[in-house]
């Protein structure tokens, strides 16, 4: 979002998603794990593509092979495409298991195809004839969700950076890779490197998830903002706790804030089960503050008892908390709308 002349990140003002004034000057593909949105893109007035079934109507044959097919190749010849991917395993919500790497790797086959995409005709019992369509004149991905999140870097020796990887192998297969709110910050320097070519943006659904939060609970424009660890802190230049985590289920929030009798919002990237988000309301409360409402960019559920623990996270917080709908989940998306900010909204808006 564009911001005015003296506006922090976090001041822009919320934007109606039934009001979107957007150009249809690009077509949309949308991967396995971004299916969710395509109908919010074609209320918006996209040409919107997924892919095909194959023989067993299912996207993975039975050794566990990745299935890609757009059908209707030769309608994007010539023009500006974008294609959305999620690029986390698929929860409870979805009826395929994908992993993701399968995320990552259905991707790469999309993009390998449009670089390249034939017309197929069959003439014999295995033969077929071949003839090369036109490509788009650009291909551009949106991933909702950042690819292998949670190992950008490397943390001990030897360890192999997967965000790294999967970023810059993506980068080498389209003309621009747009990322929703991504773990990896700046100071990394293979985003530097990425974002200095013009092969990478970041897309923050963060100050629309903010103003969202205000309109749905109600809170003034001067509630503060807060974060729970570090790198919010450093991203969105705003107070919050200190976080330190023994292992992936548990963590301890360090510090005080002066909150006595206002209203908070507290924002974070990614939860899988809100653990931190809830300490850091508790916390909050203990220390005075008059309302505490949470906002995530993306919701994450885990394999086993992923829904349920997200269901828990909202009654936890009093309904409380809002999200986007970056990844597919049934609770937020089909349950609770209302707590579920639309990212396509978002994303045309930087495209």
């Amino acid at each position: 979002m564009k911001k005015s002349e003296g506006q922090t990140s976090l001041g822009c003002s919320f934007r109606p998603q039934s009001t979107v004034s957007i150009m249809k000057n690009y077509d949309v593909i949308l991967a396995s794990g971004a299916e969710h949105l395509q109908r919010r893109f074609e209320e918006l007035g996209y040409r919107v593509y997924t892919s095909a079934l194959n023989y067993d109507h299912k996207r993975m044959f039975p050794n566990g092979d990745i299935y890609v097919k757009i059908g209707k190749v030769a309608q994007l010849s010539g023009r500006r495409v974008v294609v959305v991917q999620s690029c986390t395993g698929s929860g409870p919500a979805e009826t395929e298991s994908y992993s993701t790497s399968d995320r990552v790797a259905e991707l790469l086959l999309l993009l390998d195809m449009l670089s390249r995409p034939l017309d197929v005709e069959k003439c014999g019992h295995k033969q077929y004839k071949c003839k090369p369509i036109a490509p788009p004149k650009q291909v551009e991905v949106v991933l909702t969700f950042q690819p292998y999140a949670l190992q950008d870097k490397s943390f001990e020796t030897g360890e192999a950076s997967s965000g790294r990887w999967a970023i810059e192998t993506i980068a080498k297969a389209c003309n621009k890779v747009y990322v929703v709110s991504p773990h990896a910050p700046d100071s990394l320097e293979w985003v530097k490197n990425l974002k200095d070519k013009g092969l990478y943006k970041i897309v923050d659904v963060i100050p629309d998830l903010v103003e969202f939060a205000r309109e749905e609970f109600g809170l003034k424009d001067d509630c503060i903002i807060i974060a729970p660890d570090e790198g919010a802190q450093e991203r969105y230049k705003i107070n919050g706790f200190g976080k330190s985590r023994t292992n992936s289920y548990r963590v301890q929030l360090h510090g005080d804030l002066d909150v006595e009798g206002k209203n908070v919002i507290v924002i974070d990237d990614l939860t899988k089960s809100g653990s931190t988000l809830l300490k850091a309301r508790d916390r909050l409360l203990e220390q005075g503050a008059k309302e505490v409402a949470l906002a995530v960019a993306h919701v994450v559920p885990l394999i086993e008892r992923g829904e349920e623990l997200l269901e828990r996270l909202i009654e936890k917080c009093n309904h409380r908390i809002v999200t986007s709908n970056t990844v597919n989940t049934d609770i937020f998306i089909e349950e609770n709308p209302n707590l579920t900010y639309n990212i396509v909204d978002t994303i045309v808006e930087n495209l």
